[in-house]
Order: C-alpha cells, then structure tokens, then sequence
C-alpha cells in the first residue's frame, strides 16, 4: 500500500545535489569525509524517522486488536490483523531499502575515493619521471665529468707519460672510482716538483673527496628512487584492476583510465542508479519470490564486498604513501652529511643544490599532495563499513 510512496522517497533522496558531488581532478583535492558522514546519518534519520511513523500505526492497530478481541466484532478485529501484516511488510520493505541506499551511498562514494587516489598515483608517476636523478647522480659521482678535473688530470698524464708510456684502459677510465684513483696515484708517481704536484692535488682534492664519499650514498638515492617508481607503476596497476573488478557488479566495463580520458564519470552513476533500481524491484517482490530475494541478497553482498576490496587497496596506498616519504627524509640526510661540503662550497656541481630541492620538494609533496588525511584514520573505514559510533 505505501511501497510506491517509500520508493519515492528514497528516489527524491538520492537526487539529491549531495550525492551529485564529484571530487575534482587535482592533488589537491581531500577526500570529503564530513560529506560522506552527513550524507549517512541523514540516511539513517530518515529511517528511523519512516520507522518510527510504521511503528506508531502499528501501535494504534494493536489497540484495535485488543478491543476487537475483547468484543467489537469479528470484522473488525479480521481488518486490523490485515492492516498489522501489511504494516509489517512495510517495515521488512523499508529495513531492505534502507541497507540497499547505504550499500549504495558507500559504493558511490567508493567510486570517488578510486577515482581520487588514481590522480594522486599519476601525480606520482609524473613526479617520479620529473626529477632528473639518473643524469644528476650520474654526472655528480662521475670526476670525468667536472672540466676542472679534466683539465688536471690531463696535465698529470702528460708528465707520467715521460717516464711510463701507460693511460687507462677506456673501460677503467670510465668507471668514477677508477679514474680517481688513477689521477690520485698518477699524482705521486708522475715527473714534476713535490710543490707542483701539491697543487696538482689541491686543485682537484674536493672533487675526489666529494665524488668518492658521496658515490654509493647517491647512487643509493638513485637506485630506491627507481624502486619507488616501480613501485607506483604496481600500484597503479593495482588501482585499474580494483576499479574494473569494483565496476564490473553494476555493469560499467570501460577500465578506469579510459574513463578518466572520456569523462565518462555520469555513465558509471547511471549504471549504478540502474542497478539499485533492479534491487529495488527485488526488493518489493523478494517477500514472494525466492529468484528476487536471492538476486537482493547477492546484489548487496557484492556492494558490501566491493567496499572490502576498496579498503583493501587504501590500506596499500597509505603504505606505499608513508614509505616514499620515509625514503625521502632518508635521502635528505645523506644529501645534508657531506662533511666537507663548506670547504668544498665552491666547487660542488650546481646538480647536487638541485638534488637538495628536488628531495626537499618532494617530502613536501608526499605530505601534501600524495597523503589523503582522511583515509588514515579509523573514521573513514568505520563509515564505508557501516560501523555505528
């Protein structure tokens, strides 16, 4: 008798501008929290509200029984049991639709939180692939690569060339440590004055202190900077498989970055307003249909599992969020242990101030731009479960 009035109500609910709200493609954009809290309460008000209202009537009811029972006539009390059995039906309706609304509003905000955290991945992609830590290091832990060293070590060659017709092979003399300390020793054994070959030396002193203190610290930098872009890669992955198996249960089949290029964001909302009014057929017909009840039963299960899957994936990308930072403070303290680095001021490459920015830039951004506050917290996770404060 009312289940046309109770799907209105929840129809005009969920045309609600609250639920319409999309988060914004940016680095910037947060997760809104609050908006998905008021948007559940509000959904449990309205039920207690309309099952409230049920269980006044039924109250009134039962007093018409009492008094039918205790004489008013047979008809009345047969009319009253009707209404008492309809009534329930009305509040087992109105229990399966307020469920089937909340699986769905956790489901729909699921769908914003994956489509949030796959921007703040490619944010990371295209950080990861912004800094130039490959040529930097290459070219800071490498003498061959400063001209003042060319310059000297050339002129120690030459007078030990004098005495010994010998150079470095070209293989040794393109690996970094070798080549210093080919011009190191060279240095000593070379013609020339004890003055001069000090000179020789002081020339080129910072460059071999720098080179072979800081070559396996940055190359080191180098190396897990690789491994975290690698490790984003997985993790995006990893984020289009949970989006197409998250999407498959309502019918939407386009994967998340085909999606994200077509702007076919209001498709996915119409597959999934389509699925929940299919549930809600169910729902009205699963009191006498078993294939109904079942399909309502299996539609919400896959909703509720969905949302495990989602949880799942925040769990991995918090991680991975508080791992890069974690690598990043590590790498700002190899970059700020150079002991020598005042004395040697004037002659380090302009690559490693460069390397100090783009470290310090980059624990900026991991607390930023790449952490979502809310989804380290037991809020979130407590609220797309279901779990009552």
């Amino acid at each position: 008798m009312k289940t046309a009035t109770l799907l209105l109500a929840w129809g005009l609910l969920y045309c609600s501008p609250l639920l319409a709200g999309i988060v914004k493609d940016s680095l910037s954009a947060q997760f809104p929290l609050q908006e998905l809290e008021a948007e559940l309460s509000g959904l449990h008000q309205d039920f207690e509200t309309a099952g409230a209202a049920l269980q006044v009537e039924l109250a009134a009811v039962n007093r018409i029984l009492e008094n039918s029972y205790a004489g008013r006539g047979m008809v009345a009390y047969l009319e009253a049991m009707n209404h008492k059995m309809e009534l329930r039906d009305e509040m087992a309706l109105l229990e399966e639709m307020y469920q089937l609304n909340m699986a769905k509003a956790r489901y729909r905000k699921g769908l914003e939180l994956i489509k949030l955290m796959y921007e703040k991945i490619l944010g990371l992609d295209h950080h990861f692939y912004s800094l130039e830590t490959y040529n930097n290091i290459a070219q800071m832990t490498n003498p061959n690569a400063y001209p003042a060293f060319q310059k000297s070590k050339g002129d120690i060659e030459k007078r030990l060339k004098k005495n010994n017709d010998i150079s470095l092979p070209n293989l040794l003399n393109s690996n970094p440590l070798m080549s210093a300390t080919f011009a190191l020793v060279a240095s000593f054994v070379g013609e020339g004055e004890p003055r001069n070959k000090e000179k020789d030396l002081e020339q080129v002193a910072c460059i071999l202190d720098f080179t072979v203190r800081m070559f396996a610290d940055l190359n080191l930098i180098y190396y897990e900077t690789e491994f975290l872009k690698e490790s984003n890669k997985n993790l995006k992955a990893d984020c289009l498989q949970l989006f197409k198996d998250y999407a498959k249960i309502i019918g939407y089949k386009a994967a998340l970055d085909v999606c994200r290029a077509d702007d076919d964001w209001e498709t996915v909302y119409e597959k999934l307003d389509q699925f929940i009014i299919d549930m809600e057929a169910d729902a009205v017909k699963s009191k006498d249909d078993a294939v109904a009840n079942r399909n309502l039963m299996k539609g919400i299960a896959n909703l509720e599992f969905s949302i495990d899957r989602l949880l799942d994936f925040l769990e991995k990308y918090n991680a991975f969020i508080a791992q890069g930072g974690k690598y990043y403070q590590k790498f700002e303290v190899i970059v700020s242990n150079y002991q020598n680095e005042a004395a040697c001021a004037k002659q380090l490459p302009h690559q490693f101030s460069t390397l100090k920015q783009d470290i310090k830039y980059s624990i900026e951004k991991f607390k930023e731009a790449y952490n979502i506050a809310e989804l380290n917290g037991s809020k979130l996770k407590d609220l797309l479960y279901g779990i009552e404060d």
